[in-house]
């Protein structure tokens, strides 16, 4: 069984801010555990979206439980991301690189501008597979999709917390800038 976890979240700020701030989340006191970022490539295609691929790494702790399978706790996260300015939509995937045959995280994510209300709204899919059951039977898989799921669930409201922070610093910084 795959584990699932989806959301949505909004933001009372315009898509330039967030689409920014996204990009430049790190570092924040809500991310202590992110250890590094580099921009591995970057390009606009002939649309005017903008491709992003970032390497990232974190740090974490692990269950006592699983540390026979992850004895390091270290882990490398690819992201990618394509910002249209345009459409004011940007769509986002990251995936863990290693400890994959233990558990492999895929998230995804689309942000959209709402005119209407002037909000940018996300819409989050989150995928945990475990490669155990073919190896270690349907008990350890189970366990190690569930304790990521919960992880995960725990470390969202960090996240959405950064990112906003971040959002917060670079508005107040733009408008004391314009006075």
């Amino acid at each position: 069984m795959v584990l699932c976890h989806k959301s949505t979240n909004q933001y009372d700020y315009s898509f330039p801010i967030v689409s920014y701030s996204w990009l430049n989340r790190y570092p924040n006191p809500y991310a202590k555990h992110v250890i590094s970022v580099d921009t591995l490539d970057s390009s606009v295609d002939e649309h005017g979206k903008l491709h992003i691929t970032k390497l990232i790494r974190k740090s974490g702790s692990i269950p006592s439980w699983a540390k026979p399978f992850l004895s390091i706790t270290d882990s490398w996260i690819v992201e990618k991301a394509v910002i249209d300015p345009a459409t004011q939509t940007m769509e986002t995937y990251t995936r863990n690189l290693d400890h994959t045959g233990v558990i492999r995280i895929e998230e995804f994510n689309n942000y959209f501008f709402d005119d209407k209300d002037e909000k940018t709204y996300v819409k989050s899919s989150v995928k945990f597979t475990s490669a155990f059951r073919q190896y270690y039977g349907f008990s350890i898989k189970d366990k190690i999709e569930n304790w990521s799921h919960s992880k995960f669930t725990e470390n969202i409201k960090k996240s959405r917390q950064g990112l906003l922070l971040v959002m917060q610093n670079f508005q107040t910084r733009r408008l004391k800038n314009n006075v």
